[in-house]
């Protein structure tokens, strides 16, 4: 059947109507007339799968992976990527306009490198070959080169045969050195081919979460801060645009003297703004990020900042200092209740809030309305070519 598209929804499908019933179709634009198999009938929408375009949107490009509508990783491959950005920036602010909380056009900064960007990728290992699910299923595609993913992520790939084994996941993380950790899960033995130390910049090996080879850290740098980073700690997968993020958290805590860091990771932000005379307490609840954290703060020299260890809202009670400002990096869950009532009950001056997800960052955005207002709001493309979009939200009291 032919179907226009209309528009986009929030999450970049293509959205147009058959006899009055709303259809989502992936990878189309707006404009477009294009033939659709049905993939999913329900009582109020239906879901189809493009097999033709028809009539082409002229910011339509062909996309560069081969993978590409199968492994599900990405899904603006197909538009222009100047037009990922704008379709971006015009759905966060139809997003936030909708809901009643901006009004304004939601700017979305671009990354100076949309391809090869990742510095971590996540994969699943069968039969002794190394791959992604089918988007939405459990049907196992062999990918040897992810185009979002760092070439020296991709260039281990290419040499994974000298895993030996057949069945399990493997993790790659790299740094701006091509430095390589990983980590390998799996209940066969595995023996890792010599030669591939000679390949590759590779500083550790973990398998099930255990040091096998070398160290389960490497180092990294942003805006010239210093980071040791856990296998299993969490930090920004897109090094470019991560840096021109932190620097506009920086500059919103100029007037900052007393921030509370929740969700702090290895450190990260809370050490990107701590150049003044400001003093930091970090939250965060895994273990080898806090201990990153405490030795990333003594590798920058910076002694007014202290960690906590548990799940923020266990820890963010029993802190009795009076913040200025707070800084919030959730999970794409975003906060809980209590952390929410919590940060209430500070009445900080300001508040900072990342996210990932912005269907969470408005729901928590709602319950915070009471008492802040929102002052800006800016978008990052920190995913390039996927339908993913970072935000930073300020806040100030009322």
């Amino acid at each position: 059947m032919q179907v226009k598209i209309e528009k986009l929804e929030t999450h970049g499908k293509g959205i147009g109507y058959v006899s009055n019933k709303i259809i989502f179709v992936p990878h189309t634009l707006p404009g477009e007339k294009v033939e659709v198999d049905m993939v999913k009938d329900k009582k109020n929408y239906q879901v189809g799968k493009c097999v033709n375009i028809l009539e082409a949107s002229p910011k339509r490009v062909t996309p560069k992976c081969p993978y590409y509508g199968m492994c599900g990783g990405c899904d603006y491959q197909h538009v222009d990527y100047s037009e990922s950005v704008r379709l971006k920036s015009f759905l966060l602010t139809e997003l936030f306009s909708h809901e009643g909380l901006w009004d304004e056009t939601i700017f979305v900064q671009s990354s100076s490198e949309p391809w090869n960007y990742r510095n971590k990728l996540s994969m699943k290992v069968q039969g002794g070959r190394v791959g992604f699910y089918f988007s939405e299923t459990h049907q196992f595609i062999e990918i040897l080169n992810c185009a979002i993913a760092n070439e020296a992520i991709n260039a281990v790939l290419k040499d994974f045969s000298m895993f030996a084994f057949q069945n399990g996941d493997l993790t790659i993380r790299c740094n701006e050195n091509n430095e390589i950790l990983m980590d390998i899960v799996t209940n066969e033995e595995v023996n890792v081919d010599k030669n591939l130390f000679l390949r590759h910049k590779i500083v550790g090996i973990l398998k099930n979460h255990h040091v096998v080879y070398g160290n389960s850290f490497f180092f990294e740098r942003s805006n010239g801060v210093l980071y040791q980073v856990s296998m299993d700690s969490f930090f920004q997968v897109n090094p470019f645009v991560s840096k021109e993020l932190f620097l506009m958290v920086r500059n919103e805590c100029n007037s900052a003297r007393n921030l509370l860091d929740l969700y702090c990771g290895v450190g990260t932000i809370g050490l990107q703004v701590n150049i003044k005379d400001i003093q930091v307490t970090g939250i965060e609840v895994v273990q080898a990020a806090i201990l990153n954290a405490i030795k990333n703060a003594t590798l920058n020299h910076q002694t007014n900042i202290s960690y906590h260890l548990g799940k923020v809202q266990d820890i963010i009670a029993k802190i009795p200092e009076n913040f200025d400002t707070i800084l919030v990096d959730p999970p794409r869950s975003g906060m809980d209740e209590l952390t929410i009532a919590t940060i209430l009950k500070i009445q900080a001056e300001k508040i900072i809030y990342i996210s990932c997800n912005p269907n969470t960052l408005i729901r928590d955005l709602k319950k915070l309305l009471s008492d802040y207002a929102i002052t800006s709001i800016q978008g990052f493309d920190m995913f390039p070519q996927t339908k993913h979009v970072e935000c930073v939200c300020v806040m100030t009291r009322r």
